[in-house]
Order: structure tokens, then C-alpha cells, then sequence
């Protein structure tokens, strides 16, 4: 893997850096908003309208993620050097402080438009796998999100395991077969992408997509963790139950609680009498 895609000198300027991870989560994040704004558009609502609310909750969902890794990955290297939270193309976000910060952004703009949130969300829905997708291709370039190593006891490799020789991964592990687990993430990410475009398409009521983005995400990423390594955002109460629960799992629940309930709630209203 190569963490940085263009290495290049320029005159007067010195060592130019494009890291891999950055340019894809540029690309996750343009794909993201063309998925927004053809949905606004399919649904005879304003693209114009939904690519502002789109960039709001792209720069939202990005001050949130750097402020998850800062405050609960890696505290040590911003307290270090504080300027490095702003340089973003080094790599360094939290999934879920991102997409808790995009929803606040998201839902203030609903109030404040006087917009509803469940009708918006579902347009937006399907956005959120589709950048996730090609960003978590930028994690399996630089190498930080890593699984754990795999072995078999067999004497044979597994046939998609990655062997980084450099990355964002503990010295110990470099030149050692790992679980792809950023791979395993994009795949089901366009997996969710595709469930959702499908489940918008046959939309019966209000926040069904969000539901399903809700409960097809914090699934996934439940099931991702358990071959992951780098759990550096700790454990959910570690002196009871040990190493169990990591904190994205935690996470996970209560957003999958609110899906169920938000399938369950429309489901009654759209089977009442009118």
C-alpha cells in the first residue's frame, strides 16, 4: 500500500506531499454529493438547495471526525503538535464523530428552514455509504484502521490479506498478513449504498431510508470491529466486561435502537386507518 499517492519537489517550495487517504475521501465526498443531489432531484425537490445542506454537513461531519480522533484516538500527537488538527490531508477521523456532527449540522438546518428532518435524512441517506465507500479505500492506503493479523494455524495465507511494509500501524505489525478490514468496509458500504437506493425507491413512509442507514451501519460496523486492531478508542466498560465492547460498538447500539424504533413508528402509521 502507499500512503502517499504524489511525492514531488517544487522550487522554492520544497517536498510536496498528496496523500492517497486524502484523495480518496475527496472523491468519496464528491461522489457523495452527486448522490445527494440526483436523489433531491428524482424526488422533485431543489438540488441546489440539497448541494448547500450537503457541503454543510460535509464541513460539520468533518470538524466532528477530526474532533473524535483528537479527543479519543490519538489526544497525545495533537497535544503534541495542535496545529496538526487542521491539516486533514495527514489523515486522522473518527467515522462516528463525523456522522454525529453531519446530523447536528443536518438537523439545525431543518429548523431553522423549517424543513423536515425524516424527509431530508432519507434524501441524504444514501450519500452516506457512498462517500464511506471510497474513504475507507483512503484508510487501506495509508494503513491506519487495520485488522487484526490473520492466522489460519493452517500454513496458508488468506488470499485478501494485506501485508504493509510502512503505514499508520504499529511497528510490529508491518510485514505481516492483516485482515483488510478497510476493504471488508467499502464493500459492505456499497452494499448499504445499494440497499438504501433500493429501499428509497420503494419508500413507504417518513425516515425509512434513515432507519435502514441506521441499522445497516451499526451492524456492519458492529461485526467489522471484531477483526479490527487498532482500537485505540478504547472499551465501553472494560472492568465488568472486559474487552468486549469497543466504543464504535457502543455507538452502534443506540443508533440502532433509533432505527428500529423509527421502523417500527412508521410502519404503524402507514398501516392506520386515515
Amino acid at each position: 500500500m502507499q500512503p502517499w499517492l504524489l511525492q514531488f519537489q517544487l522550487p522554492g517550495i520544497g517536498e510536496v506531499l498528496v496523500s492517497s487517504y486524502f484523495t480518496w475521501l475527496i472523491v468519496g465526498l464528491v461522489l457523495s454529493v452527486e448522490v445527494a443531489t440526483r436523489e433531491a432531484r428524482r424526488s422533485g425537490r431543489s438540488p441546489a438547495r440539497f448541494l448547500r445542506v450537503s457541503l454543510l454537513a460535509i464541513a460539520a461531519g468533518l470538524v466532528g471526525g477530526r474532533l473524535g480522533h483528537a479527543l479519543f484516538s490519538a489526544p497525545a500527537i495533537y497535544l503534541e503538535d495542535p496545529f496538526r488538527i487542521l491539516q486533514f490531508w495527514r489523515g486522522g477521523m473518527v467515522y462516528y464523530g463525523g456522522f454525529l456532527g453531519a446530523i447536528a449540522a443536518i438537523y439545525l438546518w431543518c429548523r431553522r428552514s423549517r424543513r423536515s428532518l425524516l424527509k431530508t435524512a432519507d434524501i441524504l441517506a444514501p450519500a452516506v455509504p457512498m462517500g464511506l465507500a471510497f474513504g475507507r479505500l483512503g484508510c487501506l492506503s495509508a494503513g491506519c484502521c487495520y485488522g487484526r493479523p490473520i492466522d489460519w494455524g493452517t500454513g496458508y495465507e488468506w488470499p485478501f490479506a494485506v501485508t504493509y511494509l510502512y503505514g499508520h500501524m504499529p511497528e510490529a505489525l508491518l510485514g505481516v498478513p492483516l485482515h483488510p478490514v478497510q476493504a471488508y468496509a467499502s464493500f459492505g458500504a456499497i452494499a448499504l449504498f445499494c440497499a438504501l437506493t433500493w429501499v428509497r425507491r420503494n419508500q413507504r413512509f417518513d425516515g425509512q431510508t434513515l432507519a435502514w442507514l441506521l441499522l445497516g451501519y451499526g451492524a456492519i460496523r458492529s461485526i467489522l470491529e471484531l477483526f479490527r486492531l487498532d482500537l485505540a478508542r478504547g472499551f465501553v466498560l472494560e472492568g465488568l466486561i472486559g474487552q468486549n465492547l469497543s466504543t464504535s460498538q457502543a455507538l452502534s447500539l443506540p443508533l440502532m435502537a433509533i432505527g428500529g424504533l423509527l421502523l417500527l413508528r412508521g410502519q404503524r402509521e402507514s398501516q392506520s386507518p386515515s
